[in-house]
Parts: structure tokens; C-alpha cells; sequence
């Protein structure tokens, strides 16, 4: 089935594709009988204007690039969601663009392939020349979850190491001395921070493992870990669906938590709140990260000139049922009732 072109639409509406052209782009300039004919064609014919062709004549898309990985993780899913819903209420649309790990630039330079108008990066990495040639081209660049100084580059990040270390503080004061990292087994900007502030905050308070991930949630790893003489009384997971992977592995071989062992996850994804899990974890709000990513793109395209920024969002801990509630000042916390109990995670 051919494709319907603005020439196609122009012999139907018995007028020039230039015509056709000021018409579908709400130029104005041709009377309410002529519009009306070339809407009438337009529609029979089942048009709809090129989005790379109007990139020619009006130097813009209204696409945004969003660099990602996979969604195997809820919080990537709920903000490729909070982003399309946020910049479709602008007038712009979000392409999605798999990150290439084995060439870091390949995400983020696709974007010139589709004359996108910005470029978000969650995933991968973007070199200090690509950068340079996006912001060459009037092309600004968010950076999420890593920190990159190179012109034109926005950042934005969690605060992970004051995160973890308020995690680690907890973890301290409920009297654990054997203690888990649980992190990727691939380098991470957002991993390497969460660990040293763990770590930060346990230094000389109990001993600390590092164990690695390579793929899904970690159950099957996290069996081994805790079936064997030297298990650790808490576990500190740099995301949620990891943290989860533990406290299945628990219940399985019969722990029970928060008695035996104590989790903390990281992200505040929706499953963490569920009275199956009752996750104690450091929360990073979906709502407020796509927020100022949209706010920051649109002011950038306004402003070119803007000094780059860093932005750093606060992650407080929701403390739940997956560890043994200790109040005490140097641990500020966020109690919450739901899925405070942890009674279906306990070993049988």
C-alpha cells in the first residue's frame, strides 16, 4: 500500500502541494474554502504530514530523544511514562532510542538521524565530543543518573551517597555486624556512589561484602548467600527489585525478616509499599526526576546560553517493615504504616 504524499492530496483538493503545505502547517495564508477542501482530501486519503519533512522547513520536530536501557526496572518504566505524558502535554513527542553499551555515543548521536530537538540520556554514557557536537548543532543534552562537565550538558542525579549513607545509619543502630552490598555486576555511576555511602556509614561498625549481579533480580545468587555458615544479618540493595530478589531468597530458605535479616532497597518503586514486601528503602520520586528533565530541556531551548546545571534529588528513607525500627536523631527517617509488617516474608 503506497504511502500518501502532500502531491497526492494536492490533485484530489484540485490545488498546488505548496498549497496543501501552509494548510497542513496552519500557515493561514489560504481562505476557509481552499483549508476545507485540502482537510476534506486529506482525510479521505488518510493523510498525515511527515514529521521529518516539517523538520526541513520550521527547524524542528518537536521530538525528544530518551536514551534507555531495558524496562526490567519499574522506576525506567514509570519515567519513559512520566516524560511521554509530560512532554506530550508541551506538544512534543519522546522517541525512544536503545542504548548501544558496547559504543556509548550510538544512543545519544541517533539523535541527529531524526532532527530531534533535545536528547535525554538514562542509559549509557555520552563522550565529551559527542556532547560537543550536539550543543555545536543547538541540541541540548540531559544527563540522568551520571554527571558528565561538558557544555551544553544538563545532570541530573540522585543523592545516593547521602542516601546509602542514611541507610548504612540505620543498619548501624539496629546492631548488624555482617553486612551485604548488593549492586550490578557492570560499573554504574548511581552504584559506585550508593555503595560508598553505605560503606561511609559502617566504617568500623561491621564488616562489609560486595556481592554482583549480572542479570534479573539476584534471586538465585542471593539463595547461595544467604544458605551458606557466613550469612549477613542486613543486606543493602542498590535498587528495589534486588532488594526483592533477597527477601524472596529469605523466605525461601526460611529466614525471617526483620528478625534474622534486615533489607533496604533503593528507588521506592510501587511493589516496596506492598504488604508482601514492606521494603524499607530510600525514595527517589519518578514525578520530581521527569519534572525538572522537562522543565530544564524546555528552558534550555528558550535560553541555549543557560550555564549547565547539576541537580541533585533528595532520597529520604521510608522505613517499613524489612528492618527493625530504631528511632534515634542521626537517622532521619520516614515512617510508613503500609506494609509495615513483614509477616509473608517470614520463614516457615
Amino acid at each position: 500500500m503506497k504511502r500518501v504524499t502532500i502531491k497526492d492530496v494536492a490533485v484530489m483538493a484540485g490545488v498546488s502541494p505548496a498549497t496543501v503545505s501552509r494548510v497542513v502547517s496552519g500557515d493561514g495564508r489560504a481562505s476557509q474554502e481552499v483549508a476545507g477542501k485540502v482537510r476534506a482530501a486529506a482525510d479521505q486519503l488518510g493523510y498525515r504530514p511527515s514529521v521529518m519533512a516539517r523538520s526541513l522547513t520550521q527547524s524542528s520536530t518537536q521530538l525528544i530523544a530518551f536514551v534507555m536501557g531495558s524496562l526490567q526496572n519499574p522506576f525506567d518504566a514509570a519515567l519513559v511514562e512520566a516524560l511521554s505524558a509530560g512532554f506530550y502535554r508541551t506538544g512534543k513527542r519522546l522517541l525512544i532510542v536503545p542504548a548501544d553499551h558496547g559504543d556509548n555515543d550510538s544512543g545519544p548521536m541517533t539523535a541527529l538521524d531524526y532532527q530531534t530537538d533535545g536528547v535525554v540520556v538514562a542509559a549509557g554514557h555520552i563522550s565529551q565530543s559527542a556532547s560537543e557536537r550536539l550543543a555545536g548543532l543547538g541540541i541540548p543534552v540531559i544527563l540522568f543518573g551520571r554527571i558528565l562537565e561538558a557544555p551544553g550538558v544538563d545532570c541530573i542525579v540522585a543523592d545516593n551517597f547521602e542516601g546509602a549513607r542514611r541507610a548504612g545509619r540505620l543498619i548501624a543502630r539496629s546492631g548488624a555486624k555482617r553486612v551485604t552490598t548488593v549492586r550490578h555486576a557492570w560499573d554504574t555511576f548511581s552504584d559506585d556512589e550508593r555503595v560508598a555511602g553505605l560503606c561511609s556509614a559502617l566504617k568500623g561498625r561491621a564488616r562489609v561484602e560486595v556481592v554482583k549481579i549480572s542479570a534479573g533480580n539476584g534471586f538465585g545468587d542471593a539463595l547461595m548467600l544467604l544458605s551458606g555458615p557466613e550469612r549477613p544479618d542486613a543486606v543493602f540493595c542498590v535498587n528495589d527489585v534486588l532488594a526483592a530478589g533477597v527477601l524472596d531468597a529469605a523466605a525461601a530458605v526460611g529466614l525471617r525478616v526483620p528478625e534474622d535479616l534486615s533489607v533496604i532497597g533503593f528507588d521506592d518503586i510501587p511493589m516496596a509499599s506492598s504488604p508482601l514486601y514492606g521494603l524499607t528503602t530510600l525514595r527517589l520520586p519518578v514525578d520530581e526526576v521527569a519534572g525538572w528533565i522537562i522543565e530544564r530541556l524546555l528552558r534550555r531551548l528558550e535560553e541555549p546560553g543557560l550555564a549547565v546545571e547539576m541537580h541533585r534529588v533528595p532520597t529520604p528513607l521510608i522505613v517499613r517493615g524489612s528492618t527493625r525500627r530504631v528511632l534515634s536523631a542521626t537517622v532521619p527517617v520516614h515512617n510508613q504504616a503500609e506494609g509495615g509488617g513483614s509477616p509473608g516474608r517470614a520463614g516457615k
